[in-house]
């Protein structure tokens, strides 16, 4: 999913840990030590017969640098490597019979070398002490890798919960704002099927009404009239809010149009200049992408006319071939204080906009002012 921040321009952000640098020492070890669990922890795809001959091969090749090496220089240590292979690969059992297998193999090279140690009666003491010591190094071997491959499993499971935690709940998000949508497209249809057909007749009846008073020459006529125009501009009203409300889905080559009705709608409403205007070439994906925009538009602008008290609105759609944002910024006083957080409003548009996975941002300036952005990343399979 995509992130969704409310920032405010003018706040000084905290101050963030600089990254390692790509070649310190550090990160060149714990690029060392995923690699090493990476080939020690994983189970090989390849069969055990195979697994036990490569641990074989490295044992042997081990004993025979020995040998060649001479007495005086042991290569003991490294036969550490085939046993904690044995161990994460064939396991605890099987690294058993390899260390047993590395010991013979370095008696048979010190007694092939000619060396006297292996002749003396100690050589037994000796070897059962290296025998050993391979024997505890490959069972905490084992108890670790055990260990991490019990973490990974439980890294696995849990996010595959959140992944299952994050699809649900992106379910309820889009459930309910269509739960939303139906109840704002039932609400425009009782508006226009129930309150605007009422006041169409009530501006009938006052029209007649009127007309009957001019007939006798009532000087309340003129009164009539200007009922009858408040009521048409009530049924102007009741029909542009109904048509919002109402407009549940927007088509992708219309999102334009809509959005320039909206702006012409609220600076007829309002009395408050409201500009549209596109750069660009922005063509939204899909449907839902265009409605939520223009939900997000009409949600910024009510906002603004609610909290701000701008003098002035601006909405801005622009696009290319990468991605395609909307902002709606104001003129008015800035973003409110002294809340505890972000009101519905906010919350609803960043809510459509995690739906999108869009960038979305709430800024305010110190000099007044607020404007909303959404940027949407668009993907080649999206075009």
């Amino acid at each position: 999913m995509g992130p969704v921040n409310l920032t405010l321009v003018g706040s000084v952000p905290p101050a963030m840990p600089l990254p390692p640098s790509s070649s310190s020492p550090g990160r060149h070890y714990d690029r060392a030590t995923a690699w090493m669990l990476a080939h020690i922890t994983r189970r090989p795809t390849w069969s055990r017969s195979f697994s036990g001959s490569i641990i074989t091969a490295a044992i042997l090749a081990i004993g025979l640098t020995d040998f060649l090496l001479g007495v005086k220089i042991s290569l003991r240590v490294f036969y550490f490597v085939p046993i904690a292979l044995a161990v994460g690969w064939l396991g605890f059992p099987a690294a058993v019979g390899m260390s047993i297998v590395s010991v013979a193999v370095w008696l048979l090279g010190d007694y092939f070398d000619g060396s006297p140690f292996v002749r003396e009666p100690e050589i037994i003491w000796n070897a059962s002490i290296v025998l050993s010591m391979y024997l505890v190094v490959a069972w905490i071997f084992d108890a670790l890798i055990t260990l991490h491959r019990q973490l990974e499993e439980r890294v696995r499971e849990r996010t595959l919960a959140l992944e299952r935690e994050a699809f649900a709940r992106g379910r309820l998000q889009h459930d309910l704002l269509r739960i939303s949508d139906r109840e704002r497209s039932s609400i425009g249809h009782d508006l226009h099927d129930g309150l605007c057909q009422h006041l169409v007749g009530t501006a009938m009846a006052a029209q007649v009404l009127v007309e009957h008073l001019a007939a006798r020459d009532e000087p309340a006529a003129e009164s009539g009239r200007g009922i009858v125009r408040l009521v048409e501009e009530g049924i102007a009203q009741t029909r542009n809010v109904a048509r919002g409300l109402l407009l549940a889905t927007v088509a992708p080559d219309r999102l334009a149009l809509e959005l320039d009705e909206l702006a012409a709608t609220t600076a007829r409403q309002s009395g408050i200049p409201c500009r549209f205007s596109v750069q660009g070439h922005p063509h939204p994906p899909d449907q839902d992408t265009a409605s939520h925009l223009f939900r997000i538009a009409q949600e910024a602008v009510r906002n603004a006319l609610r909290h701000a008290r701008p003098q002035r609105l601006d909405i801005l759609l622009e696009g290319d071939e990468q991605t395609i944002s909307l902002t709606v910024s104001d003129d008015g006083r800035g973003l409110p204080s002294g809340r505890s957080g972000p009101g519905m409003g906010l919350r609803i548009m960043a809510q459509r906009a995690q739906l999108m996975r869009a960038d979305f941002a709430v800024e305010g300036s110190l000099g007044g002012g607020t404007r909303v952005r959404c940027r949407i990343p668009l993907h080649p399979a999206s075009r």
